[in-house]
């Protein structure tokens, strides 16, 4: 049944106009108080105040000294959003003065309840003295008068039994909403039952059950359509908290450069870097390119410098991204025969995203087709003009596998790291990036730090992501056991009961309780984005399979050794997708495929990729009894190659 703005005005306790003004903004054709109001319209009203919605801040901090900072919706200079506050604000005034009248109600109830009962003991001693002086009532009346009492009683039992109670008068509090809540525990704020909660999201035009999550807005118009206030109320990211949760009381000294390499597959990164640290790093990688991110110390004549050497195919873009974010120094190589490639371009594009200093490296240029000149007029073309053109980008031409120019680039590269006096705090807890990360059969969980500020010891209790855990062992790039780990340091870490993602933050804490809320805070957040995911994906679903033939799905779970491996090839699987099937991840992550892989694979009709990993000897059985499909790759373009025939043959 439709109500008036009249009505709803009412409703929501603010001035018909007010309410008509509101509308209005919204796009509705509201203009007189007996105006009718659909479900259509109040769901039309709620996405406008969706787009309206930013936040004020109040904090709280834990007994652990981890801060929790709530925010409510701060009013925007628009006049739409500036009425909703005067409204919430209006309603906190008026529960307020409705509290204290109901408080001096209570009192002199209270007052008039205790003079009662007073008066009530004074009439029934002067009773009992009266009867003390009357003669002895016969023992037969008192019988019959008893039994005539329970027969009365008897009688009217029934009736006794559906007598209800007067409700008790509806008291109207504020409720705080997060930003998202779930509809059971919404219902509990309000004290009502969940079957109301959802009526009324019903005829807001929202279908929930009571398990169910919903979003602040809509949580907000349910429980003023019930008569309750909204208050609006926002949990900030506590990753913003953690940077201050470390304080560093040195000051910061010079600290070694992070140089990354970057550039487009097979035009030398890896040769390069394998020339710097005078090891054969390239041929031990499957089809001759980098698979996953490698983190290297190198003493070199200009001092200490950390390289990470990035891949160039096109299906690691996250992990070059990632790469350049923790680098100060990127350096491009571009092969004088090739010239710039789409990778190198991507390259490009993140360095300039990072805001880090660039150094070109002309590779090749002692083979046949190089042109030096050329390549350098592509990239002033990208706005990377040489210096010896005027520029400010040092271009060095050199043979990462002769060796020729690399004495001169490491020299161009200690300048650029001095040019920005990199420094780093020296004292303190550590905290730094996941270079990478894989599971190992023998040592567990292993993740490659690099260390950005403090210094990093053994026996220290770190959070990274939603892993915990002491470190037992801190390995250097060469492969020796040290006890600690400075700024700029790229180093192993074991004790981690989790493997952690490829690019999450790691940080040292003071005690096991505060990394605990660290890591259930951020499981939370993992498991409500994963909530509107499904939802968000079920509905683009229906809609999209609405007057066409549905898509065909292939179901594929992912295992890789390391975890910006498992990150890029499930970005390269997500864009696969073709008008007429489509890829469905139902599982991803690190280490070798085990039952409950095979397992998942039989319910769900999936194949089973794995990259550099081999099922167990469990998983094996299952997967040859039950006829599972499963591939093994150790390079990633033959991998996508594979999933694209299946595709085409479901």
């Amino acid at each position: 049944m439709a109500i008036t703005v009249k009505d709803f005005a009412k409703t929501l306790k603010i001035p018909d106009k007010a309410l008509i003004e509101r509308m209005q903004k919204a796009g509705l054709s509201h203009s007189k108080s007996s105006d009718e109001i659909t479900p259509s319209d109040k769901q039309a009203l709620l996405k406008f105040l969706k787009g309206s919605k930013t936040s004020s801040s109040k904090s709280v901090t834990s007994e652990s000294g981890v801060k929790v900072t709530s925010r409510g919706k701060a009013s925007s200079i628009q006049s739409s959003n500036k009425s909703y506050s005067d409204n919430i604000e209006a309603k906190r005034a008026a529960a307020s003065e409705q509290l204290k009248e109901q408080q001096i109600k209570r009192q002199e109830q209270l007052k008039e309840a205790v003079k009662e009962k007073q008066t009530q003991k004074k009439k029934k001693t002067i009773k009992t003295k009266q009867e003390s002086q009357q003669e002895k009532v016969d023992v037969k009346d008192q019988l019959s008068s008893a039994v005539n009492a329970f027969k009365k009683k008897e009688e009217n039992i029934f009736d006794d039994q559906h007598q209800f109670e007067a409700p008790t008068e509806f008291i109207k509090k504020d409720i705080e909403i997060p930003e998202t809540i779930n509809v059971g525990e919404l219902a509990k704020l309000m004290a009502v039952k969940g079957g109301e909660v959802v009526k009324n999201l019903m005829s807001l035009g929202v279908v929930a059950t009571i398990n169910d999550v919903i979003d602040q807005e809509t949580a907000i118009l349910v429980v003023e359509e019930i008569g309750h206030n909204g208050i609006a109320i926002e949990q900030e990211n506590l990753e913003e908290d953690l940077a201050n949760l470390i304080k560093y009381k040195d000051e910061p000294k010079i600290r070694p450069a992070v140089i990354t390499v970057m550039g487009h597959v097979d035009h030398g990164k890896t040769t390069l870097l394998d020339f710097i640290r005078k090891t054969k790093v390239v041929d031990d990688e499957a089809g001759g390119i980098t698979q996953h991110i490698g983190a290297y110390e190198v003493e070199t004549s200009k001092g200490r410098l950390t390289f990470i050497d990035t891949p160039g195919h096109a299906a690691f873009s996250s992990m070059r991204a990632r790469g350049a974010n923790t680098t100060d120094i990127v350096v491009l190589v571009v092969a004088a025969n090739d010239g710039i490639k789409p990778q190198t371009e991507e390259a490009i594009n993140h360095a300039k995203a990072a805001d880090v200093s660039i150094v070109v490296a002309i590779n090749k240029v002692d083979l046949d087709g190089a042109d030096i000149d050329k390549v350098k007029g592509d990239l002033a073309a990208k706005d990377l003009t040489p210096d010896d053109w005027g520029g400010n980008i040092q271009m060095v031409p050199i043979s990462a596998l002769k060796g020729d120019g690399v004495d001169e680039l490491l020299e161009r590269i200690a300048l650029e790291a001095e040019i920005l006096e990199l420094k780093a705090h020296h004292d303190g807890a550590a905290q730094g990036v996941v270079i990478e990360s894989e599971l190992d059969k023998f040592r567990g969980s292993v993740a490659t730090f690099l260390v950005q500020n403090g210094t990093l010891n053994v026996g220290d209790l770190v959070v990274s992501g939603n892993a915990i855990g002491k470190v037992k062992s801190i390995i250097n790039s060469d492969g020796n056991k040290i006890k600690s780990a400075l700024p700029s340091a790229a180093v192993e870490i074991l004790g981690l009961n989790l493997v952690p993602n490829a690019g999450d933050q790691f940080m040292v804490v003071k005690n096991e309780k505060q990394a605990r809320e660290i890591t259930e805070y951020r499981l939370t957040k993992e498991k409500e984005r994963k909530l509107f995911k499904q939802k968000d994906e079920s509905a683009g679903d229906l809609f999209e399979t609405l007057g066409q033939e549905a898509k065909k799905v292939l179901n594929v779970i992912i295992k890789t050794d390391v975890g910006g491996t498992c990150e890029a090839i499930t970005a390269a699987l997500d864009d696969l997708g073709t008008e007429k099937a489509k890829v469905k991840i139902v599982s991803s992550g690190v280490g070798g495929i085990s039952e409950s892989d095979a397992n998942l694979a039989l319910a769900v009709d999936s194949i089973i990729l794995g990259f550099n990993v081999r099922a167990d000897s469990t998983a094996k059985k299952i997967i040859e009894s039950e006829s599972i499909k499963l591939s093994y790759h150790s390079i990633i373009y033959e991998l996508l190659d594979d999933v694209k025939a299946r595709m085409l043959s479901i």
